[in-house]
């Protein structure tokens, strides 16, 4: 049997035909070997289902995720054995095969994963729960990092997305962890007009004081009237990034300022209070 599709061809072969039917029939984006086992079962198909993965990701049904024991599908109707994944696919992957796994789209990735950034970093980027197991194949294709939210993640684009309030704590919280802060400033408004005081405190909840003063210093000029609340009575020093040369210091915040390429009191407000 043979599939072709704009002049190129994929071979299937008559024991591996009912497979291939079965997930032409479905459609999924990810197959796992555990239900590739399945499929096999219900087919009468006695090959291991290693094998049978093996021979049609060589005939380029299947493809690489990077992570053992799942692959993304390549339907006949497509041209040619192509990845359609993108950087979400690893998580994707990681999903699949663990639905539990407690984990969100996380800092830029999230702006792209929103429409708000225009590109994603070059690995996404992930967050998980202090303590998460993480496939390997998930660690060496994306950036992960370890954060314990309060709220829990949308789902947008079939995955776990950070929150608007979650993006924004996260950023307060560990600064030094934001890849591009010039490419920040482009979308931090928007996070900040989608964001709602009762989450943004929630996820704050339990959290340093430094954490708190930093987001106020970060959002004085987008939300003043949440940056007052947050930051009154500050009288300790807060860094805003490592301890190094500093960009500006803000006497109101008691903020030492060394990473964002930007000043913050100078955004123009898109929240009133």
């Amino acid at each position: 049997m043979e599939i072709k599709k704009e002049g190129l061809t994929r071979s299937v072969s008559s024991g591996l035909a009912p497979i291939v039917e079965r997930l032409e029939l479905d459609q999924p984006e990810i197959v796992t070997l555990k239900e590739l086992t399945e499929i096999s079962a219900d087919a009468g198909i006695r090959a291991a289902p290693a094998l049978i993965a093996h021979r049609l990701q060589k005939r380029g049904w299947l493809l690489s995720t990077g992570l053992s024991g799942a692959w993304e599908f390549a339907p006949g109707a497509h041209a040619g054995p192509h990845s359609r994944g993108g950087h979400l696919l690893p998580l994707r992957a990681a999903l699949a095969l663990d639905p539990g796994i407690a984990t969100a789209v996380a800092l830029g990735s999230a702006a792209w994963a929103y429409g708000l950034a225009d590109r994603t970093p070059p690995q996404v980027e992930l967050t998980v729960t202090p303590g998460q197991r993480v496939p390997a194949g998930l660690r060496r294709q994306a950036r992960v990092l370890s954060f314990d939210a309060r709220l829990a993640p949308v789902i947008r684009k079939g995955v776990p997305i950070q929150r608007f309030e979650t993006l924004l704590v996260h950023m307060a919280a560990r600064p030094s962890r934001v890849r591009s802060w010039g490419a920040v400033v482009d979308w931090l408004a928007d996070v900040v007009a989608e964001a709602e005081e009762a989450d943004v405190l929630t996820e704050l909840k339990g959290r340093a004081r430094a954490v708190d003063i930093r987001l106020a210093y970060l959002v004085q000029g987008l939300w003043p009237g949440l940056a007052q609340r947050l930051g009154e009575g500050a009288t300790s020093k807060v860094w805003f990034g490592p301890r190094r040369k500093l960009r500006r210091h803000s006497q109101r915040w008691m903020v030492a300022d060394s990473i964002l390429p930007f000043d913050p009191s100078k955004l123009p407000a898109v929240r009133e209070s």
